[in-house]
């Protein structure tokens, strides 16, 4: 049974189906990426402004708490979804009786958790010793397995059918109405690491009611048994693997927080967020969107390693010159975004700045696992990075936050070395292909962060204040990067770009703002207007 789309737009589109030509596909895939983008931008706007002005009302120990509680809440997330989220974007046929069976089991488990980590919140104080608060501050967050009970079903069938405007709405709003006005209200009346608990909650709440008011036709209480098996064989193995993320993903920060209290815990975890969060949304905003586009076409090996070595040659070419750039300008970056008493985090951000390119790149090669139905090897590298950044941890016990850092960064090398052996099998591509792929990011990276840096140890000693050399790194971190999108090898980032874009239906003949930076940009790359845009 068809099910029916979500209003988006005026005239909804129906997601493409397993026929969908390539155009097409890329045509909606474009449009996804349009809003997702959009709610990325804007949100990561907003969450810099927010958190340098809570990081300038709230301590350090408040955002470690808060993490705390956050990191022991974290191991029963991905049970209490059990992957039904990802199994309705990812099956090929869904029926009215799955999506209800996915929503009933979801909310049901994640009341079921609730309840469950209410009841274990003492254990907090075993794996954080000194700080006896978390317990209270876990107890009120387990609401969030409620929250996410009600998110998992209904995100997914708006990502099922590329209905990211909606999702992008509601992202921007939930994130200003939680973080900038709940959060803010209440960290100005000195609530302390209360004003952060209470702000998450919030964005969750607000998030998910307007996830099923969209749904609601769709959604409702229904349990079958074939509908059970068709979302959870899948879905408990998505679980599975998400737990091992999970783990392997935090290993860093229960080390911290248990080792060194919440003080190193919130300068740790705010080295993390600014290393890596900005980069994250833009990444994962074009992963939510790829991993339906990458399901329709699982079958067709040639045209996903096709689209798969262009985003990482786009990708990379972004990423690394902005995470590197960071890197090198860390020490303005803290103290511009979070002042004088954070600064003891900037060689903490140095070593995870350099690091973050591979998560992100390694992001994409466990997406189109997770679209093909290859989870074995994901499991396999899951499990295994949890016995590398262990053994890690211990071997750089001796250097603190730093030494955890650089843990986290090697263990990271060694996992999106796994993903490229994975993908090279998976989709036939040659090492000289992928060489290809990365090394304009590589490149560009290394001359961004270098320069950056060499602002930094030149303006510094003759008494540039911090946000002054901050503006000046930006802007030649711009410059570099415009230069590797428009002109490095002969435009090669931008001509990718434009042979979607135009795929897609969009043209640089139009009069709206996106026509003229379309053409802008043709003119930097020297984009002859009469060209075919490259096509692999």
């Amino acid at each position: 049974m068809t099910l029916r789309p979500v209003p988006d737009d005026p005239e909804p589109r129906r997601p493409p189906t397993r026929s969908t030509t390539p155009q097409n596909l890329t045509a909606v895939t474009v449009h996804g990426l349009k809003w997702s983008y959009a709610s990325t931008v804007v949100t990561v706007v907003f969450q810099i402004g927010v958190t340098a002005v809570l990081a300038r009302i709230l301590t350090p120990a408040a955002f470690g708490l808060v993490a705390m509680a956050a990191v022991f809440l974290g191991f029963g997330q991905y049970f209490a979804q059990m992957g039904a989220g990802q199994a309705v974007v990812q099956r090929p046929e869904l029926s009215r009786d799955d999506v209800k069976t996915a929503f009933t089991t979801s909310v049901l488990i994640g009341l079921a958790f609730c309840g469950l980590f209410i009841a274990l919140a003492p254990f907090t104080e075993a794996l954080f010793p000194d700080t006896p608060d978390v317990v209270q501050v876990t107890r009120v967050m387990a609401i969030t397995f409620i929250i996410g009970g009600f998110t998992a079903t209904t995100q997914g069938l708006l990502r099922r059918r590329f209905a990211f405007r909606a999702i992008a709405l509601t992202e921007i709003g939930s994130y200003l109405l939680g973080y900038a006005t709940v959060g803010l209200t209440l960290a100005l009346l000195d609530f302390g690491a209360w004003s952060l608990v209470a702000a998450s909650l919030a964005q969750g709440a607000l998030a998910a009611a307007a996830y099923t008011t969209l749904c609601r036709r769709d959604v409702g209480v229904g349990l079958k048994a074939t509908s059970f098996k068709n979302i959870y064989a899948y879905g408990s193995r998505v679980s599975v693997i998400g737990f091992a993320e999970f783990i392997g993903y935090n290993l860093d920060k229960l080390w911290t927080g248990h080792f060194l209290g919440s003080q190193a815990m919130g300068l740790y975890t705010r080295a993390v967020n600014i290393a890596g969060m900005p980069l994250y949304y833009l990444t994962t905003s074009l992963s939510r969107v790829l991993l339906p586009g990458y399901s329709r076409i699982q079958s067709e090996r040639a045209r996903l390693k096709s689209v798969y070595l262009a985003t990482i040659t786009v990708i990379a070419a972004i990423i690394i010159p902005i995470s590197w750039g960071v890197a090198g300008a860390a020490e303005e970056v803290i103290l511009t975004l979070l002042g004088p008493r954070w600064v003891t985090a900037a060689p903490v951000l140095t070593v995870l700045a350099l690091g973050v390119p591979l998560t992100l790149l390694s992001h994409f090669g466990a997406i189109l696992c997770e679209a093909t139905a290859t989870l074995n090897a994901k499991i396999a590298i899951s499990a295994g990075r949890i016995a590398w950044i262990a053994v890690l941890l211990v071997a750089l016990d001796g250097y603190g936050v730093v030494g955890i850092a650089v843990a986290y960064v090697l263990a990271e090398l060694i996992v999106h070395l796994c993903y490229l052996f994975v993908m090279r099998r998976l989709l036939s591509i040659l090492k000289s292909e992928l060489g290809r792929a990365y090394s304009l990011g590589l490149v560009s990276g290394t001359v961004t962060g270098i320069a950056l840096y060499g602002l930094h140890a030149g303006l510094t000693p003759a008494g540039w204040p911090a946000p002054l050399i901050l503006t000046a790194q930006v802007s030649i971190g711009a410059l570099f990067l415009l230069f590797t999108i428009t002109r490095a090898r002969h435009g090669a980032v931008w001509r990718e770009v434009r042979a979607r874009l135009t795929e897609a239906g969009y043209s640089r003949d139009g009069r709206g703002s996106a026509s003229r930076v379309f053409r802008s940009l043709d003119r930097l790359a020297q984009t002859p207007a009469n060209k075919e845009p490259e096509r692999r």
